[in-house]
C-alpha cells in the first residue's frame, strides 16, 4: 500500500511525499472546499480517471489544481482496481480534518473504510487565479464569470465575440469594419477605437500574458482550461488598462496522463473542421500537450448588388491554429513553456448602412452630387431584405497572423515560499481592405481601390498593421500562518506600425469641380493612419491578504504604474479630386511651429505614471458564505492620437482613472450556489474619440472629455435541482450616467467647434438591463448507452445607443426631420438570442462522443457593434450577429 506523507502550511500543503520517496510539488489543498461537501467529491470522480498504475502521480498532481487521495486498503486482488470506483468510500473528511489540525506538521494520513450514500446533486467547485494564485472562487472577494471547457463547447463559445451573447454586463462589440480586433466592454468601461495608439479597458491575458494590440484578439477557442473574466478594475495584480476588468484565457497545460482527443465537425455554411490535442507524458518529470485546428466556412453574407460582386460570399472563415506546450519539473524547479500560431484569412463582414442623415456641410452633399438619392435607395432596399444581404463595391479582404510564446517558470525556495517568472513573446501581421460605407456607391473604402475609377497601376492599400510584444513579471508568492501575498515587478514593451490609405470620396463628379461653399477642405484620398507606435510600460507591485481568524480577512494591495508612449506620425492626404497618379498625396504633418514637417514625420513622446491599488474586507460566517466589501482603482494610460497632423491633434491625452466601491455575497445552499454584486463607480478624464478639424481637415480625435459614475447590481445564480437537472440564471443592470461632459462639437462646414452639454447622453453600447438563462438537463441512461444531455439557453439584452454623442445632433442637423433620422439610426433595440445542444457522450459505451449545436435556433438579427459618421459622410453602418447555425460533431477520445 502506497501511503504519502503531507507537507502542510496552515491550509495547503505545497508538496505530497509518496512512502516510495518520490516528492510531487504544487499540491494545493484547500481547508474549506477539498471534503466539506458532496459537490468537491462529485468533481474529483468525473475529473479523474485514475487507475491502479497511475493512482500515486493522479493523486499528487503535476502542475495542475489537485487535491490528494489517500488510497484504500488493498485486502485482496479484486480490489486492485480499486481506484477506478467511487472515490470516496473512505474516510476522506477524516483525514482532510486531520490534515488540517495538524497544520505545518508533517503526518502520514492512512485510509480507512467507509461508505458514502446517496450523495445528493451537486456542483463542481470552479477554481479561478484572479488573485495570481489558484483559489476556489466562491473564496475570492471578486465578481468573477468563469467559463470551463464544458460550458464553452455546451454554450458554442468558439471565438472571443461569440461571448457577447454568453455573459451580463459584458459585451464584445465590433465596429463594422473589422472582424478581427473586438472590443471588450465589462460595466460600461469601453474603448472608442481601435487605433494602435489607444489601449483597451479590458485586457486580453493568454496564459497570464497579456496581447495587445487588439488586432488579431478575435481568437478561435481551443483545447482550453478556462476562461475568467474578472469585473472591476484589476489595477493591483493585473496593472495597467484595466479599469474595467481583465478577460483570462487558460488554454489546457499538460499533464502526467496519456491521453487526448480527435474532434471532425461539419454544419450548414458549408462548415467543416478539425480538431485535436495530444498529451505525451515521456516521463515523471516531462509531458508535452500539443493541440490544433483547421476550420473553413461559406460567408454569413452575401453580396447582392447588381454589380461585378454579386454572388460572392462575405463573413467567411478560413482560419487554423497549432499549440505546443512542454511541462518541466526537476526537484524544486518547474517550467511550462507555450508555443502558438494562429492565422485566418477571411472575406471580412461588411458593415450594413442603417442611416444616412445627409447633413449639410458634410461630405454628403458630394454624395448628394454625385449619387442624388441614391444612399437613400439603398437604404429603403436593406431594410426589405435580411441583415445579411448586402451592397458593397469592394471586398473586405482581411488576414492576421498571431505567434505567441509563453514561458512560465516556478521555483519553490520553501514549502511556503516560490519565485515565479512570466514572460510572454507575440507578433502580429494583419492586413485589410474594406468597403466602409456599407452600399454599392463609391464613397468610403478602406484600401485595394482604384482611384477614380481609372485603370492605373498605381492600386491603393491594403492597411497593414504590424506588432511585437515583449513582457516580463518576477512575483514572489509566499504564506505564512495568517498572511498570504505576493509581490512583484513588471516590463513590456510594444512596437508597431500601421500603414494604408482611405479612399473618401470618389463620384462621376468632373475633376476640378469646385466644392461647395460650406466645405472648407474636401480630401479624395487619405494615408491616415500611417506611423509608428512604441510602448513601454514598468510596474510593481505588492498584496497580501491576513486572517484574523476563521472568520475574518484583509486585503491589501498598491501598485505603481510607468508608461513612456511614443507616437510617430507620416499622415499624408491629396488635395483634390483628379486621380490619384496625377494629384498625388501631400504630406498634412506639420511640425511644432505649423511649418511641414520635414520628411513628412513628427515623432511625440509623453510620460504617464499612476498608483492603483485595492482593499477589501471578507467575513465567512461559515464554510459556505462569503461577504465582502472593496475599493479597488484602476488606470488606462494616456497617448497619442495615430490620426494627428498639428499642435491641436497631437496633444497628448492624459490617463484615465477609475475607483470602484463594491460589495459582494456568496454562498451556497445545498445544491444552490449564488454570487451577488452591487457596485458605484467613479469614473474620471475619460478618454472620448470626437471629430476635430485640422490641418488635415476632418479628424477624429481622442481627448480626455469626461467624468462619469456608473452604478449596478450583478446576480449569478446556479441550482443542481437533481443529479441530472442543473438551472442558471444571471442578470446584471448597469446604470451609467454623465457627472459633466460638455463636448466640444465641430459644425459641419466650417472650422469652429461650440461647447455642447452631453452629460444626459447615454453610454454608447452600454445596456442597462442583460440577463442569461440555461437548463442543462442528462437523461437517465444505462452505461451501456452512454450519457445524453440536453442544454438550452437564452441571452436577452435592453436597448441602447451606439454613438457617443447624441445631443450634438441639436446643434449640428438644424433639419427637424433629419435630426430625426440621425437619432432614429444609433438607436439599437432590444434582442434576445437562444441557443440549444444535444451531448451524446460514450456513445454505446464507446469512446466517442457527438453534439448537435443550433445557435441562434431563431435566426434573429441582432446588432453587435457599428461605425458612426455622420460627422463627416452623415452614415451610419451596424454590425450584426451571426445567423443561425447547426454544427455536428464527432469525437474520438483516447
Amino acid at each position: 500500500m502506497v501511503q504519502f506523507t503531507l507537507h502542510v502550511p496552515k491550509d495547503r500543503f505545497k508538496s505530497c511525499q509518496s512512502s516510495s520517496g518520490t516528492k510531487y510539488k504544487n499540491v494545493r489543498f484547500y481547508n474549506n472546499e477539498a471534503f466539506r461537501s458532496q459537490r468537491s467529491k462529485k468533481r474529483i470522480i468525473d475529473n479523474k480517471n485514475i487507475t491502479e498504475g497511475s493512482a500515486e502521480k493522479s493523486m499528487c498532481g503535476l502542475r495542475k489544481r489537485a487535491v490528494v487521495l489517500p488510497p484504500e486498503p488493498m485486502s485482496s486482488p479484486e480490489t486492485s482496481n480499486h481506484f477506478a470506483k467511487p472515490l470516496f468510500s473512505t474516510n476522506l473528511l477524516a483525514a482532510a480534518v486531520t490534515a488540517v489540525v495538524s497544520a505545518g506538521f508533517a503526518i502520514p494520513v492512512h485510509a480507512e473504510e467507509a461508505q458514502v450514500q446517496n450523495a445528493g446533486p451537486a456542483l463542481e467547485e470552479v477554481t479561478v487565479t484572479a488573485r495570481r494564485r489558484e483559489e476556489n472562487a466562491q473564496e475570492v472577494p471578486i465578481a468573477i464569470k468563469v467559463m470551463d471547457s464544458e460550458y464553452l463547447q455546451k454554450q458554442n463559445i468558439v471565438e472571443l465575440e461569440s461571448l457577447a451573447t454568453a455573459v451580463p454586463a459584458v459585451t464584445i462589440s465590433n465596429t463594422g469594419n473589422t472582424s478581427n480586433a473586438p472590443i471588450v466592454a465589462v460595466r460600461g468601461q469601453r474603448p472608442t477605437d481601435t487605433t494602435l495608439s489607444l489601449d483597451q479597458s479590458i485586457p486580453i491575458y493568454f496564459n497570464e500574458v497579456v496581447m495587445t494590440p487588439s488586432q488579431g484578439t478575435n481568437l478561435a477557442f481551443y483545447d482550453l482550461s478556462n476562461i475568467q473574466i474578472l469585473k472591476g478594475p484589476q489595477g493591483t495584480l493585473f496593472g495597467r488598462n484595466t479599469t474595467g476588468g481583465a478577460l483570462l484565457i487558460t488554454p489546457t497545460a499538460p499533464t502526467m496522463e496519456q491521453e487526448g482527443y480527435l474532434q471532425v465537425k461539419a454544419g450548414n455554411y458549408n462548415l467543416r473542421g478539425i480538431e485535436g490535442a495530444v498529451n505525451l507524458p515521456v516521463n515523471d518529470n516531462l509531458q508535452f500537450r500539443v493541440a490544433g485546428r483547421a476550420l473553413k466556412r461559406d460567408g454569413y453574407q452575401e453580396v447582392v448588388a447588381d454589380n461585378a460582386l454579386k454572388g460572392e460570399d462575405l463573413w467567411d472563415e478560413d482560419s487554423q491554429g497549432l499549440r505546443i506546450g512542454m511541462n518541466w519539473e526537476m526537484g524544486a524547479l518547474s517550467n511550462l513553456f507555450t508555443v502558438a500560431y494562429d492565422e485566418n484569412d477571411m472575406i471580412a463582414r461588411a458593415p450594413v448602412i442603417t442611416g444616412y442623415a445627409a447633413v449639410p456641410g458634410t461630405l454628403a452633399e458630394f454624395i448628394t452630387l454625385a449619387y442624388g438619392n441614391g444612399v437613400n435607395e439603398a437604404i429603403a432596399r436593406q431594410q426589405n431584405r435580411s441583415a445579411h444581404d448586402v451592397e458593397i463595391d469592394l471586398l473586405g479582404e482581411e488576414s492576421v497572423e498571431n505567434t505567441f510564446v509563453s514561458n512560465i517558470t516556478e521555483y519553490d525556495l520553501s514549502d511556503s515560499l516560490t519565485l515565479k517568472n512570466v514572460f510572454g513573446y507575440r507578433k502580429v501581421e494583419s492586413s485589410r481592405t474594406l468597403d466602409a460605407d456599407g452600399t454599392a456607391l463609391p464613397i468610403f473604402s478602406n484600401g485595394l481601390v482604384t482611384p477614380n475609377s481609372a485603370t492605373t497601376t498605381n492600386a491603393v492599400g491594403p492597411e497593414f498593421i504590424e506588432s511585437e510584444q515583449f513582457s516580463n513579471e518576477l512575483q514572489l508568492l509566499g504564506s505564512t500562518d495568517n498572511v498570504e501575498w505576493i509581490t512583484g515587478v513588471f516590463w513590456y514593451q510594444m512596437d508597431a506600425s500601421q500603414d494604408g490609405l482611405t479612399q473618401l470620396f470618389t463620384g462621376d463628379i468632373p475633376t476640378g469641380f469646385p466644392p461647395p461653399n460650406d466645405i472648407r477642405s474636401v480630401y479624395m484620398y487619405q494615408a491616415i493612419p500611417v506611423g509608428d507606435v512604441n510602448n513601454k510600460a514598468y510596474g510593481i507591485f505588492g498584496e497580501a491578504t491576513y486572517h484574523f481568524n476563521e472568520e475574518w480577512a484583509a486585503t491589501l494591495g498598491l501598485r505603481q504604474s510607468w508608461d513612456e508612449r511614443s507616437v510617430t506620425v507620416r499622415n499624408q492626404k491629396q488635395a483634390g479630386q483628379a486621380p490619384l497618379e496625377t494629384d498625388p498625396l501631400e504630406c498634412v504633418v506639420t511640425d511644432a511651429n505649423g511649418n511641414p514637417a520635414p520628411n513628412c514625420e513628427r515623432t511625440e513622446t509623453e510620460k504617464f505614471s499612476s498608483p492603483t491599488g485595492r482593499v477589501s474586507v471578507n467575513y465567512t460566517p461559515d464554510d459556505a458564505t462569503l461577504i465582502y466589501g472593496s475599493i479597488s482603482t484602476g488606470y488606462r494610460s494616456g497617448g497619442f492620437n495615430l490620426r494627428g497632423v498639428d499642435n491641436a491633434t497631437l496633444q497628448p491625452f492624459d490617463e484615465e482613472t477609475v475607483v470602484t466601491y463594491e460589495i459582494g455575497y456568496k454562498a451556497e445552499f445545498g445544491s444552490i450556489r449564488t454570487a451577488l454584486a452591487a457596485y458605484t463607480q467613479k469614473y474620471d478624464d475619460i478618454q472620448k474619440t470626437v471629430a476635430l478639424f485640422s490641418s488635415g481637415g476632418f479628424q477624429t480625435s481622442t481627448i480626455n472629455a469626461a467624468s462619469a459614475t456608473i452604478q449596478g447590481f450583478e446576480a449569478d445564480v446556479m441550482w443542481a435541482v437533481t443529479n441530472d437537472l442543473v438551472l442558471s440564471l444571471a442578470y446584471a443592470y448597469v446604470d451609467a450616467s454623465y457627472d459633466e461632459w460638455i463636448a466640444d462639437v465641430l459644425i459641419p462646414g466650417t472650422t469652429t467647434s461650440v461647447a455642447v452639454d452631453a452629460s444626459d447622453d447615454d453610454f454608447g453600447f452600454t445596456p442597462k438591463n442583460t440577463a442569461t438563462a440555461s437548463a442543462s438537463y442528462t437523461f437517465p441512461t444505462s452505461p451501456e448507452l452512454g450519457e445524453m444531455t440536453l442544454t438550452g439557453s437564452i441571452y436577452w439584452q435592453d436597448e441602447m445607443v451606439n454613438f457617443a454623442i447624441p445631443s450634438q445632433f441639436e446643434v449640428t442637423i438644424a433639419d427637424d426631420a433629419l435630426r430625426q433620422i440621425a437619432y432614429d439610426s444609433i438607436d439599437v433595440k432590444s434582442y434576445s438570442v437562444s441557443n440549444l445542444r444535444f451531448d451524446w457522450r460514450n456513445m454505446m459505451n464507446s469512446d466517442f462522443d457527438s453534439a448537435l449545436t443550433v445557435s441562434n435556433v431563431t435566426d434573429k438579427e441582432y446588432v453587435i457593434g457599428g461605425f458612426n459618421q455622420i460627422d463627416t459622410l452623415s452614415l451610419v453602418e451596424s454590425a450584426y450577429g451571426p445567423p443561425r447555425t447547426v454544427v455536428a460533431s464527432l469525437q474520438y477520445n483516447f
